[in-house]
């Protein structure tokens, strides 16, 4: 089952961009910038039994260049038939001797459009776009469709209907990026319009150009100014999340998802949102009355944490704090057991947890209907399989339970230090063992699926720790999950920037607006000290309340207790709240652990220098000034 291409290309960002385009459609994907590195691992490939689907070939590469490797693949045995999908800066058209004997099954020249490169490897690989599905929100809760596709980190949009009201959430890799409605309420604009931010008369106006113009509100209120693109982002992320939190709680309607391509999802506002978190506050909306008679009507079914909750276990943490449900959900545990020992107020999380599929149920006289084809148990009824067959079935569903949490090392059998000789040798041992020749002419009824499944859990592993940058942020992705700290790269990326316009905001005075970025920074990664810290002095400034705002500063030295900034933060506020003796000590403590800390010890001397008995909010006032 030949499902990775190879990607020779010694142009760094040729190469990210094509394997970008490879993982859009789900493919694996390997690269090298060495044409005699690539004979190498085709030929490697091969004789493992898991040939490339295709490679991409840069002809211009410092060591064996695209041609030399091109005539050398077709020479041997195991690049005769190899696809070849070949690129150039230099070559406008393939020189023609070269190209019939090369025989490439597509040529572009740089830069290239991505859409035809996509369309080339969607047919180079035999790639079947994911066709439309439909059904009943009766049959399929919305919770369980957010986290289906994000489980599935599917591109499109899912429509939701209950006549007359629509719904349409765009999902890109997973995450949801933008949700509008046609509901007055969930309108970019409405929450600002209750706020008093902007006035009746002026949304008003917008509207009308939006209608005249046939273009999104969200533009005519840019057009006309009504809001600044900083509050236009807040706005556009705050309708996404209301539009998709008021979906969750639909029982009745129709939906309807439709993959779309990356280009036509990526014109869209960026308002990303994980549907993890959606679940979990669409679950604070919910009574804990009516989420205890949907867990007892499941009592019967045994729970178990999805692979997908293992990593979000941080969202659930920061959404609902001290919540005793996720340490509760193990060693196979009915729901009634667990409900027996839950809280009240928590019984909306389980009762949203099992509902989305981040708790899967299994058995009971009230399992949920089956979202994929027919389980081994039916598949299999009725069939006899030799000793061979059922040593092979027992070997293959054993390894799925074995590696249905493993780390990439887990599932090549190597340790963190392997070299990339080493490693290479356990990819080629592992992928040969689940491969389907190893399996041929052996009945092997459902457990074919799980070989299939187990070869690309392979190639996934390999394609990221064969890659030094991957394979670093991999590192760090594991040992954050071993120290309980958010995992997901992608949102604490996003929160830097949220963070850094949120800095931005706050040393022009805006305190309202750095606030409310602040807070959009934390809730993507709450455990980075110095969003606390800065949040903190932003509630302060915009509200004047100094113990609200301590309370969160003090949070992020729980974080980070040689934090610079939430040192001087507390240390001002302390003195705004009359406590200048503790803000002194704070100071000299922080000092003595880092003696370069110049601002520290630039406010200890000032406030040295000045009477304990200031009247609050004078002395403060200047300090923030220096």
């Amino acid at each position: 089952m030949a499902n990775a291409v190879l990607i020779v290309e010694d142009e760094q960002s040729a190469s990210r961009l094509i394997a970008s385009i490879c993982a859009e459609l789900y493919l694996a994907s390997q690269a090298t910038a060495s044409g005699k590195d690539a004979q190498t691992l085709c030929a490697q490939a091969a004789e493992a039994g898991a040939p490339f689907a295709c490679v991409v070939l840069d002809l211009a590469l410092a060591e064996l260049d695209g041609f030399q490797f091109a005539l050398a693949a077709r020479a041997a045995a195991w690049g005769k038939a190899l696809p070849l999908i070949i690129v150039s800066g230099i070559y406008k058209q393939l020189p023609p001797d070269f190209a019939a004997r090369a025989r490439p099954t597509a040529f572009f020249a740089k830069p290239f459009d991505v859409q035809p490169l996509r369309a080339a490897l969607t047919r180079v690989c035999g790639i079947q776009e994911p066709p439309s599905v439909a059904g009943l929100i009766d049959d399929t809760p919305v919770a369980q469709l957010f986290i289906d596709l994000f489980r599935a980190k599917a591109t499109g949009t899912l429509s939701l209907s209950q006549d007359p009201t629509r719904r349409v959430i765009t999902f890109q890799q997973g995450q949801i990026r933008f949700a509008q409605a046609n509901i007055k309420t969930e309108t970019v604009g409405a929450a600002q319009i209750a706020s008093g931010l902007i006035k009746q008369a002026s949304f008003d106006r917008a509207v009308a150009l939006a209608k005249q113009q046939k273009t999104q509100l969200h533009e005519a209120l840019a057009t006309e100014r009504v809001l600044s693109p900083d509050q236009l982002k807040v706005a556009l992320k705050q309708q996404t999340v209301e539009v998709c939190v008021n979906a969750l709680h639909w029982t009745v309607g129709a939906h309807r998802f439709e993959p779309q391509p990356a280009e036509t999802v990526a014109i869209l506002p960026d308002a990303r949102t994980s549907p993890v978190a959606l679940v979990l506050e669409g679950a604070k909306k919910v009574s804990p009355e009516d989420s205890k008679k949907w867990l007892e009507a499941h009592a019967q079914q045994r729970i178990r944490r999805s692979a997908e909750l293992e990593r979000e276990l941080f969202s659930v943490k920061s959404a609902w704090p001290g919540e005793s449900i996720t340490p509760l959900v193990t060693g196979g545990k009915s729901v009634g057991e667990v409900l027996a020992r839950v809280k009240d107020a928590e019984l909306p999380l389980l009762h949203y947890l099992c509902m989305s599929g981040l708790l899967t149920l299994t058995g009971g006289a009230q399992a949920q209907k089956p979202v994929a084809p027919a389980g081994p148990s039916d598949e299999d009824r009725g069939k006899i399989f030799t000793t061979l067959e059922s040593s092979a079935r027992r070997m293959l569903f054993g390894e799925r339970d074995h590696l249905a949490e493993a780390s990439h090392y887990e599932v090549l059998c190597v340790g963190r230090d392997i070299s990339a000789e080493d490693l290479k040798q356990a990819y080629f041992g592992q992928a040969k063992r689940f491969h389907s020749d190893s399996f041929s002419g052996v009945e092997l009824g459902s457990a074919r699926r799980l070989a299939e499944e187990l070869f690309s859990k392979v190639n996934e592993a390999y394609q990221v720790l064969s890659d030094k940058e991957k394979r670093s942020e991999y590192d760090v992705f594991l040992d954050r999950k071993a120290k309980g700290l958010p995992t997901d790269v992608g949102a604490i990326l996003r929160a830097e920037a949220v963070f850094q316009k949120g800095e931005l905001l706050f040393k022009a005075g805006k305190w309202e607006d750095a606030e409310a970025l602040f807070r959009e920074a934390i809730a993507l990664n709450h455990a980075e000290a110095e969003f606390h810290a800065y949040l903190g002095m932003a509630m302060f400034r915009s509200k004047g309340k100094a113990d609200e705002a301590l309370q969160q500063v003090e949070k992020a030295l729980e974080f980070d207790p040689r934090l610079r900034s939430g040192t001087l933060f507390a240390a001002q506020l302390l003195v705004e709240l009359g406590e200048v003796e503790r803000g002194k000590v704070l100071l000299r403590r922080a000092i003595d652990k880092d003696p370069d800390f110049d601002e520290g010890r630039s406010l200890l001397r000032t406030l040295r220098e000045k009477p304990a008995e200031q009247k609050k909010g004078g002395f403060f006032g200047r300090l923030l000034k220096k």
